[in-house]
């Protein structure tokens, strides 16, 4: 028995013939994630000094620890005064201003018509949408599988629809 003899990791050690996977190499996550851990150490100590010097974020996250003070950089708060910003229309004269805001007035107007237009054709489509819904579920009553064996008139032929006659009196009891 050669199998037996070859003991290696990649082999499975139990009978060929059997169904059990005794012996057999089963990868999940923590397998993967300890080669991972292993290959971010090798590279982070074979290029410790680089990204120190130029990439010191990437360093640190690949370490998973938080970037320290020294590698950190400031970010300088410009201080302005509230009146430094004037806006374009108190530049402009009353005419202008007037003009401007007409102009604006009419935009606005042409946009929502157009949206009101496009919501109306939404509408439109939904509501062919919903009677097609309703039509298709009155019909479906009418839509299903029968048996092709049994006559199409069975029970409303004259003669079998005696049940719906009163007799005046009972022959049997």
């Amino acid at each position: 028995m050669t199998w037996r003899n070859k003991r290696d990791h990649i082999s499975n050690y139990t009978c060929k013939w059997r169904r059990s996977k005794l012996g057999k190499t089963n990868p999940n996550y923590y397998y993967f994630s300890r080669l991972l851990k292993k290959e971010t150490n090798d590279y982070l100590i074979a290029n410790k000094e680089y990204l120190l010097a130029n990439k010191p974020e990437i360093y640190y996250s690949m370490k998973g620890q938080k970037l320290p003070k020294k590698y950190q950089q400031k970010q300088g708060i410009s201080i302005t005064p509230v009146n430094a910003f004037v806006p374009p229309q108190s530049k402009l004269s009353k005419d202008e201003l007037e003009d401007q805001l007409n102009k604006e007035a009419e935009e606005r107007k042409l946009k929502a018509e157009k949206e009101n237009k496009l919501r109306k054709e939404n509408k439109k489509k939904e509501m062919i949408k919903l009677r097609n819904q309703n039509a298709y579920a009155r019909e479906q009553s009418y839509i299903y599988w029968v048996n092709p064996f049994t006559p199409i008139n069975h029970n409303k032929l004259g003669s079998s629809q005696s049940w719906k006659i009163e007799k005046k009196y009972k022959y049997y009891d």
